[in-house]
């Protein structure tokens, strides 16, 4: 799959804090990478290619948060001591972050290796999209 034949767009992006609501809103390139591109049979965005292991693993992690966070429902609803509550939210966020990190590395080594391969047209936004990755899942 070429990434030479991606489609790329432009979004509007607020890049302007929440103190300065008439700051103009810029144009950004927003990369249409292998992931994001529709699949044949819907519009719906695919990845270029998926580890059925860390598939599995990830799937595997999503519905045991899932579960914890059904959890921390009832301990609110039961007015459950908020220390305890607040320990579990930080299980899930850590447990969210794993899988983060699973993604992450399935992103870096199929979609954007293959944006990084085809050429440059499709390597600099695909940088871009990454330094803000890695920006927003340090958070």
């Amino acid at each position: 799959m070429s990434h030479s034949s991606k489609a790329h767009h432009t979004a509007s992006h607020h890049d302007a804090s929440p103190d300065a609501p008439d700051a103009p809103e810029s144009p950004r390139t927003v990369l249409q990478c292998g992931c994001a591109l529709p699949s044949e049979a819907s519009e719906e965005r695919r990845a270029v290619a998926v580890d059925p292991e860390a598939k599995a693993r990830n799937v595997k992690r999503l519905r045991r948060i899932e579960g914890q966070v059904r959890g921390l429902q009832k301990m609110v609803e039961e007015d459950r001591y908020c220390a305890d509550i607040l320990m579990q939210i930080s299980s899930v966020h850590e447990a969210l972050r794993s899988v983060g990190r699973e993604l992450m590395r399935n992103h870096l080594r199929h979609c954007a290796s293959a944006a990084i391969r085809s050429g440059p047209d499709d390597a600099e936004p695909m940088y871009d999209e990454i330094i803000d990755l890695m920006y927003k899942h340090s958070r």
